[in-house]
């Protein structure tokens, strides 16, 4: 686990370091998360070995996640966020609103044209507001290397954070 881990930052720092931008770094430590979770499940090998592979929850969640959910909050420069705070809480508020809404009602339509299975108003409305929240990651850290403008950066960061919240 933590050897897949250092792979990925030691394979972002040689992706960075060699200029190389069509790949970016979550893309990479996907990739890696790929071929280990295809090597784990077509490996014969003993119960040892595919231990070694799974994940625990409890490492992720109390101590990967803390520093990255703190890392993007302490770096976040609070001027910029709090002068477009209205921005983005119309962006959070409204944005998730209306995405989730033209989401569920495209999955009941397409169900009703037997294009994907059909299910209720009600459980598309769900699956839409499951899956109309957005994660710019990469595009923050894109912002970060191009050196954005900063109230650029505080209004995707910053509906990004309210997006989960709501």
């Amino acid at each position: 686990q933590i050897s897949m881990l250092v792979l990925a930052f030691v394979l972002s720092h040689l992706l960075r370091r060699r200029r190389v931008y069509y790949l970016p770094e979550a893309s990479a430590s996907l990739l890696i998360g790929l071929i280990v979770g295809g090597l784990a499940s077509v490996s014969n090998a003993q119960k040892s070995t595919r231990r070694w592979f799974n994940f625990r929850e409890e490492l992720f969640f109390l101590f990967l996640l803390p520093p990255i959910i703190f890392q993007s909050g302490f770096s976040l420069a609070p001027k910029p966020f709090f002068s477009n705070f209205g921005a983005i809480i119309t962006f959070a508020i409204v944005g998730t609103l209306i995405a989730s809404i033209v989401t569920g009602v495209l999955v009941y339509l397409a169900g009703l044209i037997h294009l994907v299975y059909r299910m209720p108003l009600v459980e598309c409305m769900m699956f839409g507001a499951l899956v109309s929240a957005t994660d710019p990651v990469t595009v923050l850290s894109i912002f970060q290397e191009l050196g954005t403008d900063v109230n650029l950066y505080a209004l995707v960061f910053g509906e990004s954070v309210l997006n989960d919240a709501v």
